[in-house]
């Protein structure tokens, strides 16, 4: 069969039409040659159908009229199988990001949010059994139509109890909380191992984000109302503080001035009461030194004498002898000494001889 043409599916189908239709006449396409061109064919589809071969990626196992032929799953390479009677299911046991369509969710403040979700699992081989046989359909049609509903009712609801103000804030918290939930939910039901999960969007409503930034500008407000309250009390506390200092500050000169006033009359005192006994002294040393108080007075008359000007005396010492002695006022003199004086009248004139 060296020298014998290829055959290929195409050329196969070709050449039965032509037979069928009338083209037997040729030799090279006589009984004996469509027979071996069939056997060909048929040994080619039973081939097909009797080996299988399973990638490193995935994990298969064998059904024959409906019930599955073993119970270890086909690791990667070539395996056979009975031809016909016998159909192969896969499951990928590599890392699988399963991308779960945007869905929406209420939160407990009744706000409406989306949520755009990635997750990423992988699948043991002690699962791949149960995922192709005793979850949904029989083999794996249907395994990412059963996972996606799980994943988006554990994380809605996470997501139902949460106030729709506090989510940004508590995104950290949320996302963690998420992947336990959507975690334990997976081992649960399908056995197999969550990754990871991203919480990739969360969608507010524009309904939510105008009334988020109408309370954002009123509370900016408010700051600065506050603000220009405390500016105010500060003005006021540094006023009342200027005018205490100011009220110190002229109790303090007061204070000052008035210790200035004692201390002068002090020493103005002091200062008299020093002039007085000085004087005292000095009296107390001339009458000593005049023999005694008569002698003093009698002295004081003496210098009274030699400086009168021949102008009654306006005061004069009165009193008895032995008796104290005080003075006294003269009218006459104090009149005199109102009285302007009288002009000098020109000497008379000798009358001539």
């Amino acid at each position: 069969m060296s020298d014998a043409p290829q055959i290929t599916k195409k050329s196969l189908a070709d050449l039965i039409t032509r037979k069928s239709a009338g083209a037997s006449g040729n030799g090279f396409f006589g009984g004996g040659r469509l027979a071996a061109l069939g056997f060909v064919a048929a040994v080619y589809f039973t081939a097909q159908n009797c080996f299988f071969t399973v990638d490193p990626a995935e994990r298969a196992f064998v059904r024959q009229f409906g019930q599955v032929t073993t119970e270890k799953a086909f690791g990667p390479g070539l395996h056979m199988r009975l031809p016909f009677v016998t159909s192969v299911d896969r499951a990928q046991v590599s890392l699988t990001n399963l991308h779960i369509p945007v869905f929406s969710v209420n939160t407990i403040d009744n706000q409406k949010i989306d949520l755009d979700i990635n997750v990423s699992y992988l699948t043991p081989e002690s699962a791949v059994f149960h995922l192709l046989y005793e979850v949904g359909r029989s083999g794996n049609a249907d395994i990412r139509e059963n996972v996606v509903p799980v994943v988006q009712d554990r994380i809605s609801r996470i997501f139902s109890v949460k106030n729709t103000n506090n989510i940004s804030e508590l995104r950290e918290g949320i996302q963690a909380e998420t992947t336990i939930a959507v975690r334990t939910a997976l081992k649960d039901l399908f056995k197999i191992d969550l990754q990871s999960l991203q919480i990739a969007k969360i969608i507010y409503s524009q309904a939510f984000i105008a009334s988020n930034e109408r309370s954002v500008l009123a509370k900016n407000e408010a700051i600065a109302e506050e603000n220009r309250v405390k500016v105010a009390e500060f003005q006021a506390k540094q006023r009342v503080t200027t005018a205490e200092g100011e009220a110190q500050q002229a109790r303090a000169k007061a204070s000052g001035d008035a210790d200035a006033l004692r201390l002068r009359a002090k020493a103005e005192k002091e200062a008299a009461e020093l002039q007085g006994q000085g004087s005292a002294a000095r009296y107390k040393s001339e009458i000593d030194g005049a023999g005694g108080f008569e002698n003093y007075i009698n002295v004081l008359n003496a210098q009274a004498r030699l400086r009168w000007d021949g102008v009654a005396p306006r005061f004069m010492m009165g009193g008895d002898k032995g008796a104290p002695n005080f003075l006294m006022s003269l009218p006459d003199a104090d009149m005199r000494a109102q009285q302007p004086a009288a002009p000098a009248s020109p000497a008379a004139t000798p009358p001539r001889r």
